[in-house]
């Protein structure tokens, strides 16, 4: 769909072109953007329709990509980018992205072609807040004043995916899609037997195989019994990452073939489901995005394990820190990736709960993920944010709910890398609210929370 002011919409009529039957054609070979109908670009502050005739012609321009042995795209959607120029994929091969491509949002006087209708989206929906996470943020609001009340008063309300991670979860699915109604509800299964085995704060999962799939099967029942709800399923956060990178440790190689098993079952079993949109994890960019290959592999395999499944896409970051701008690109190579291996056109959700900060520099030094200092919430939940420059991008959410513990340094969990001096003192167990957490989240938000 294209926005133009109303005055444009008045005269498009009168400017009828062999271009397009409301637009006129450009004079120029500058793509702004590219739909269903065809490449466009903006002229005098209005959209025009690109001459095929004129900018496909040997005289547009020359393919950079031909010296090295690879045509130009006929379209506009770059999925890598490296030293050579934008890259894109057609036909099940690589092709080069033609320098009159340009991606970027169209000038400032005119609103950008979004394509945030897509109705398998189902973040493009209202997103579902549950009312324990809002109970968590009063119990702060409690114990603020001044501005920091207000800042957490803002967003008392954004959403959180609800993590079915204890072995009676399953049985909470029906109240939530009850109290979500037409609302999308984001479920994050996190029970998989050696369930994140190469920590011991989240340790933990179903006790078998047969215990997981009657796991799955209790969810399937709450969802099926709610045909009419939008539900999206996260599968199983640090599985993948685990088989990639933790398989000197004994307790994930020993179980590394169950996993595989595990996540084929769910997604085929959601795949049967019509009203549910199912996304693997993919752990995040700075754990895998060395591993691309390794993880295409892994992912097209467990697909292929599935014969009914229809995943949607993948998830990034979940728990994690990584700046948006640097999980994109790791979006951008895993999908390049798994393009090459036959599964195509995967989106990807990217957890911004808590990388309003860059705290990279601390993570490569002590390889901290537990309870981080200095960080902050990132961009607020919400679908297709950003479709013209990050195309692949179906939602910024907040996976984690930021304020929850990821683990403690003391008790029956206890890890040590809770008790590293960039993790903040004084957590409880995973999952357990955390409020001087919450507080520094909120503090250093990025974008700030305006009140």
């Amino acid at each position: 769909m294209k926005f133009l002011s109303v005055i444009s919409l008045l005269i498009a009529g009168a400017l009828a072109s062999n271009c397009d039957p409301q637009y006129p054609c450009c004079n120029g070979c500058d793509v702004k953007y590219t739909d269903n109908s065809g490449k466009w670009g903006v002229e005098n502050n209005n959209w025009c329709k690109i001459d095929n005739n004129k900018c496909n012609s040997s005289k547009a321009s020359s393919c950079k990509f031909e010296a090295l042995g690879y045509p130009c795209c006929s379209h506009c959607e770059s999925i890598y980018e490296d030293n050579s120029g934008k890259w894109g994929v057609e036909n099940n091969n690589w092709c080069g992205i033609p320098d009159t491509c340009d991606n970027k949002t169209p000038d400032n006087n005119t609103t950008p072609i979004a394509s945030n209708d897509d109705p398998d989206n189902f973040f493009n929906n209202k997103i579902y807040c549950n009312q324990d996470r809002k109970d968590r943020v009063q119990s702060s609001i409690n114990r603020l004043s001044g501005e920091l009340k207000a800042k957490a008063q803002k967003i008392q309300d954004a959403p959180t995916a609800i993590w079915l991670s204890w072995d009676k979860a399953p049985e909470t699915v029906s109240f939530h899609l009850d109290e979500a109604g037409n609302q999308t509800a984001v479920f994050i299964l996190y029970w998989i037997p050696t369930r994140d085995c190469n920590s011991i704060a989240s340790q933990g999962g179903a006790q078998s195989m047969d215990e997981y799939h009657t796991y799955v099967n209790r969810i399937v029942n709450g969802f099926k019994s709610h045909p009419n709800s939008k539900i999206v399923v996260v599968v199983e956060p640090d599985t993948l990452g685990n088989m990639i990178t933790s398989q000197s440790n004994d307790n994930c190689k020993k179980v590394h073939n169950l996993h595989k098993q595990a996540i084929a079952y769910a997604i085929d079993t959601f795949g049967q489901i019509d009203n549910v949109r199912t996304y693997i994890d993919a752990a995040h960019g700075r754990w895998l995005g060395s591993h691309a290959d390794e993880a295409a592999a892994i992912i097209k395999e467990i697909i292929d394990m599935a014969p009914n499944s229809n995943v949607r896409g993948l998830s990034t970051n979940v728990s994690n820190y990584q700046p948006t701008e640097d999980e994109y690109a790791y979006h951008q190579k895993l999908s390049a990736e798994l393009e090459k291996l036959g599964v195509h056109n995967m989106k990807f959700i990217v957890d911004t709960a808590r990388n309003g900060v860059d705290v990279a520099e601390s993570l490569v030094k002590t390889g901290t993920w537990c309870n981080v200092k200095g960080t902050g919430f990132g961009e607020r939940p919400r679908g297709s944010p950003d479709p013209v420059n990050k195309p692949l991008l179906d939602a910024y959410m907040w996976l984690k709910p930021g304020g929850d513990s990821d683990g403690s340094s003391t008790g029956d969990h206890a890890d040590p890398v809770c008790e590293h001096e960039d993790s903040l003192p004084g957590a409880g167990d995973p999952g357990d609210w955390f409020h001087e957490y919450f507080v520094q989240l909120l503090t250093n938000a990025n974008p700030p929370i305006e009140v």
